[in-house]
């Protein structure tokens, strides 16, 4: 059985490595294929994702809802294809997809004028693969983006892979703490990406009112900022249309030990909320986030 899975996950691979040739005008063709599988043929995890959205907005229809749910499909399958064509898309292709609104870019230059390191927390919300590169091509700061590694080692080869090609390093999140040690120690100021949506275990997290539901948080970006006394922003790619995307940043603090403890952490999910609101099909509704209750 584990040989068979190995074997698959190699054919996958190998897959994924051959369709990053094509350009993203056709891989948004198979993007197309991609979402009539998942919405129409294999009900990709359709009882979760309709949990999470009739839960989350219960002042919706029936119909609403259902509507959503299939443009997450729709947006999904291009976030697929979009990270598949981190292999090989050009910088000038990926600069030309992915614009900075004019305050945000203030922003980051007034950090890296003055020579400050940042945390940058973000969601599962617009293209969050794209995130980094984007940054990367249009700012002089180090970019570290904080990652999970995959279960299969496979695809955990392949998605470092993906990952780094615009990154400076990427950091385990396991390792995250003695990577910040590490590169304070240089001179060049850098971002600390941490995705912080996640589903944390009960126990340590912080809980708050998130869509209309009690959630807990992962403590540890908050805690990273009060250790380290780091600015911490806030980073969407909201998505204008399909393959276009605008970068939108916004401070949260530049002094997380002057905030109650907790706040920080209701700060980013306010901020997430409002992008979720806004265009609630671009997030990430199939993953299980209220698989814990509150005691």
């Amino acid at each position: 059985m584990k040989q068979r899975t190995y074997i698959f996950s190699h054919f996958l691979a190998f897959v994924v490595r051959m369709l990053s040739y094509f350009p993203l005008r056709v891989l948004y063709l198979l993007a197309n294929v991609i979402y009539f599988l998942m919405a129409y043929v294999f009900a990709y995890r359709k009882k979760v994702i309709l949990t999470n959205l009739r839960n989350s907005f219960p002042e919706k229809s029936e119909k609403l809802i259902r509507r959503i749910a299939k443009g997450f499909y729709r947006h999904l399958a291009d976030v697929i294809v979009e990270t598949i064509s981190l292999l090989r898309i050009s910088d000038k292709e990926l600069k030309r997809r992915c614009r900075f609104c004019e305050e945000s870019e203030k922003l980051l230059h007034h950090y890296y004028d003055r020579g400050q390191s940042v945390i940058g927390l973000l969601g599962h919300v617009g293209n969050w693969e794209w995130i980094p590169p984007i940054v990367t091509l249009t700012f002089p700061f180090h970019v570290i983006p904080a990652y999970r590694p995959l279960r299969d080692l496979v695809f955990d080869k392949l998605m470092l892979r993906v990952r780094g090609r615009h990154s400076h390093d990427l950091v385990s999140k396991y390792q995250v703490g003695r990577a910040v040690i590490r590169y304070r120690k240089s001179e060049k100021p850098f971002i600390l990406g941490l995705i912080s949506d996640q589903t944390p275990q009960p126990k340590g997290a912080i809980w708050t009112t998130f869509l209309s539901q009690d959630t807990p948080v992962n403590s540890g970006p908050e805690k990273l900022a009060r250790t380290f006394e780091m600015p911490v922003i806030f980073a969407a790619l909201r998505k204008e249309r399909r393959g276009q995307y605008v970068m939108h940043i916004e401070r949260l603090t530049d002094t997380p030990n002057k905030l109650p403890e907790g706040e920080l952490t209701r700060l980013f999910m306010q901020r997430l909320e409002g992008e979720i609101r806004a265009c609630p099909e671009y997030w990430l509704w199939s993953h299980r986030r209220w698989k814990y209750k509150r005691d």
